[in-house]
């Protein structure tokens, strides 16, 4: 009889001549065979989707070039009304001036979104993401139309108007063939895929009337400006049932006296589940909706999520930390931390290190609780013992050093200044993170990841997922 591990490696090797009677070897009387395997069914398709994934972020990053590289012309001037700002950002994409669609957002907003993007098109170029012939101020093959638009305003508050666009003519034509994507993205494409994809998507039109959509205008320094962070916020709360908050009334910003300080208070509001803290650190211009409506939460937080604290305690005793500068502030880069935790509820206790390069973990289950849910819990754990790396990669298809990459990539949390006072900006630490990590890459190493995704996802594609 042929052994289980003979059947199972000849499967996953998908060496099967299906001509042999008998793929399997001596099959005994009585014994049913393994099915022979059928090919991977997720291959052309998993490969589809991760390119589209690549072509999105292409398609954006195009439009994240044309924002950062036409900036310098940026008027920063407000619309006269509600309505008008609405009508710019429309008739910037319609005109594709984009200067004039990035004018219409409050500055504190957009200012931080296009920090990086004109660098992050460049990587994008080098890696062939982008053709090198990409032009901010004509990007081929996207022509957008928005004609004939009627609006109807709401007031929120003084000064802050959701915008409905009650009526219009929306078209839009995407001719793929022209978008300027670069050969990583061509040459990756399956052939059935690189056929659709040479081909031109029928125009579509549409009518915007009877629609909900809207967007909230802000007023600032006598013009009206679109916010994307209001606009977010208020539909979220608004759906939720908690209102209109009392803009400017808000939580007060509280920052830190240097950028190391910045972060290490935040992370330990973090780690406390302290959210007002949290929050106070966070740039009061970029962040300025968030200190507005987050009052309106703080009550059922700290009733819900706040309580578990009463229950774990989390603290940060150490920190290692080095700063460089960036363009619009200061990179803080972790290089090693000490944490405690602790409960006397479920009676655990521990600590969590890194030193740089490791991370080590120590826990205590007095009580047996963890253990309780199924499994030994380890009572010590160190990232770098050659045990546990072996014990992960069993069975596993052999991934890229993601994280010799992301040591390599000079990323960090970007904090900026404001009034003397320094606060952790999200978007700037995620657009400057995806800049470092591009920045370590090229062409091959790229190819790896992308050569992997479609290896994972064929794998589960082949197990039914």
């Amino acid at each position: 009889m042929v052994e289980t591990s003979q059947i199972d490696a000849r499967a996953r090797g998908l060496t099967v001549d299906r001509n042999d009677p008998d793929p399997f070897g001596n099959i005994e009387a009585g014994q049913v065979a393994a099915p022979i395997p059928e090919p991977p069914l997720g291959n052309d398709r998993t490969r589809t989707w991760v390119l589209g994934g690549l072509i999105t972020l292409a398609i954006i990053a195009i439009g994240a070039v044309a924002f950062a590289t036409m900036n310098a012309g940026r008027s920063n001037d407000g619309a006269e009304s509600p309505e008008a700002a609405v009508q710019k950002f429309f008739d910037g994409l319609s005109s594709e001036d984009l200067v004039a669609s990035v004018d219409a957002f409050l500055p504190s907003e957009a200012d931080p979104v296009i920090s990086y993007t004109a660098s992050i098109g460049t990587e994008l170029k080098r890696l062939e993401v982008l053709t090198d012939s990409v032009d901010p101020q004509a990007i081929t093959g996207i022509n957008m139309e928005f004609t004939d638009l009627e609006f109807r305003t709401e007031e929120i508050a003084p000064g802050f108007v959701r915008v409905y666009v009650t009526n219009g003519d929306a078209f839009i034509d995407i001719d793929q063939a022209e978008l300027p994507l670069g050969r990583l993205i061509l040459d990756n494409l399956p052939p059935e895929a690189r056929a659709e994809f040479d081909q031109d998507l029928p125009p579509e039109s549409d009518s915007m009337a009877g629609e909900d959509f809207y967007l909230v205008a802000v007023e600032e320094d006598g013009g009206w400006y679109l916010s994307f962070w209001y606009t977010v916020m208020d539909a979220i709360f608004s759906e939720t049932g908690y209102g209109t908050p009392a803009f400017g009334s808000g939580l007060e910003p509280v920052g830190a006296d240097s950028p190391e300080a910045a972060v290490e208070a935040a992370l330990s509001q973090v780690l406390a589940l302290d959210l007002e803290g949290l929050v106070g650190l966070l740039p009061p211009t970029e962040m300025r909706a968030l200190y507005d409506y987050m009052p309106l939460v703080m009550g059922d937080y700290n009733e819900t999520v706040g309580a578990f604290g009463s229950f774990v305690t989390i603290d940060l005793k150490s920190l290692g930390t080095s700063v460089s500068s960036a363009e619009n502030g200061k990179r803080v880069k972790i290089e090693s931390f000490d944490i405690v935790f602790s409960s006397f509820f479920f009676e655990v206790d521990g600590a969590i290190s890194y030193d740089g390069e490791c991370f080590d973990i120590t826990i205590n289950d007095q009580g047996g609780a963890l253990s309780g849910f199924g499994g030994q819990i380890p009572e010590h754990i160190n990232s770098c013992d050659p045990a546990i790396a072996d014990s992960l990669g069993s069975g596993l298809i052999e991934t890229p050093d993601f994280l010799g990459d992301l040591g390599a990539a000079n990323t960090g949390i970007l904090v900026v200044e404001e009034d003397g006072r320094w606060y952790v900006s999200p978007t700037e630490t995620l657009g400057d993170a995806m800049l470092q990590g591009l920045m370590v890459w090229d062409k091959a190493t790229l190819q790896e990841y992308i050569d992997w995704l479609i290896e994972v996802g064929t794998g589960a594609s082949s197990v039914g997922f």
